[in-house]
């Protein structure tokens, strides 16, 4: 059933807080710079605080600065009273967020915690508000009017605030120099983290689970190894232990097409001698990247000409790098 008014009003609504953003860059000035400065150093921890509907952006917020390289968390008001005042200390910096700058029990909170020693900066839409007399630095974050149709229910200002939020990690990541490496270091268990943090050493198949044969096990001893161990790879050593050379699927293949008895040979009659390797250190997304490249599924782990594992191209895969 066509209803043209529920798009209508849709359409409004992203009309109304897109002006909002727009007209938020006037509010972004000399008092924005010095909120990022007193960040910049801060010796503690950057807490936000709110209730309702700015609680929920204040916790946007402080995520977003955490995973950003600002230590922060989020402290609700109210539970403020019961306790949580005892998680601020003296050289930390309180963000506390009102958009109309009168919620009793935020403003209640901002003498106790300036008497701690913290400072606060308040952000509300009104400069003349409790919070903004009360704070140690006021941000103005004034919309002319909210998406909602009574004008009374936060939403282009909630807008506003959580933007300014993004606004300003971004602001804090540009002057901290902020890498994808110090971004993985936050998300190891993310697809960035996992391409930046983990190694060939972190992956590799060591120990018992390598494939190994004798240089003079028969075709079938390799073809055996190669299948329970599933790497589709197998390393030829000699009697020594000292690593000869290694046999893939591939190999097996063509020794097949290309020999007249192929189950009377040994490993060390169709080996390869030379492979692919890399270093333990070695970044597993550069492994994937050069496995690619060669059309290749593994790769030989050596440090000082020894072999210490095999990384597999279908298990980087399964990490998602």
């Amino acid at each position: 059933m066509k209803d043209p008014e529920i798009l209508r009003d849709a359409y409004q609504v992203i009309d109304d807080e897109v002006q909002a953003l727009n007209d938020l860059k006037q509010y972004l000035k000399e008092d924005f710079i010095e909120v990022v400065n007193k960040i910049l150093h801060c010796k503690g921890r950057v807490i936000l605080t709110g209730i309702g509907k700015s609680g929920h952006i204040c916790k946007k917020i402080s995520a977003t600065l955490s995973s950003t390289g600002t230590s922060s968390f989020f402290m609700h008001a109210t539970e403020a009273f019961h306790g949580d005042l005892g998680m601020i200390r003296n050289d930390d910096l309180v963000i506390a967020v009102s958009y109309s700058g009168e919620t009793d029990d935020l403003i209640k909170t901002i003498p106790i915690i300036k008497n701690i020693g913290a400072e606060v900066i308040g952000v509300s839409g009104n400069a003349n508000s409790s919070l903004a007399k009360l704070s140690d630095l006021h941000q103005l974050i004034k919309v002319e009017k909210e998406a909602c149709p009574l004008d009374l229910a936060p939403t282009s200002s909630a807008t506003a605030t959580l933007v300014w939020g993004d606004a300003l990690a971004v602001a804090l990541m540009k002057k901290r120099d902020f890498q994808p490496e110090d971004f993985a270091r936050s998300h190891p268990g993310g697809t960035l983290g996992k391409r930046l943090i983990l190694t060939a050493k972190d992956v590799m198949i060591e120990g018992d689970d390598l494939p190994k044969n004798i240089a003079t096990d028969l075709s079938k001893d390799v073809i055996k190894e190669i299948s329970q161990k599933g790497l589709g790879v197998t390393l030829v050593e000699d009697k020594l232990s000292k690593i000869l050379g290694l046999i893939t699927d591939g190999d097996v293949r063509r020794a097949i097409e290309s020999s007249d008895d192929f189950f009377s040979l040994q490993a060390q009659d169709f080996m390869t001698t030379s492979f692919n390797s890399v270093s333990p250190d070695q970044l597993a997304s550069d492994c994937l990247e050069v496995m690619a490249e060669k059309k290749i599924g593994c790769l030989i782990v050596m440090e000082a000409d020894q072999i210490l594992g095999i990384v597999n191209q279908k298990d980087l895969i399964k990490l998602g790098l």
